[in-house]
């Protein structure tokens, strides 16, 4: 593989991951307790469980949208 496409393919790969980070939506626990009709208590539960999918970033817990929504729908 050439340098030239090399370096075209990083910076088109570098261009994508921005835009999918820019469309990513984070939720904390907190905005989603009214979302879901739990408490703080029993989302920490679903997470510890792994029925919701979160992460943890800065010592919060956040979960992506396409993540609550899988929770929410059941899958």
């Amino acid at each position: 593989m050439s340098t030239y496409r090399a370096t075209r393919q990083k910076e088109e790969t570098k261009e994508a991951n921005k835009q999918r980070l820019a469309s990513l939506t984070l939720y904390t626990i907190t905005e989603i307790e009214p979302v879901l009709g739990v408490t703080h208590r029993t989302i920490l539960q679903y997470i510890k469980d792994g029925r919701l999918k979160a992460v943890k970033v800065g010592g919060k817990w956040k979960i992506t949208e396409a993540n609550l929504m899988k929770f929410a729908n059941g899958d």
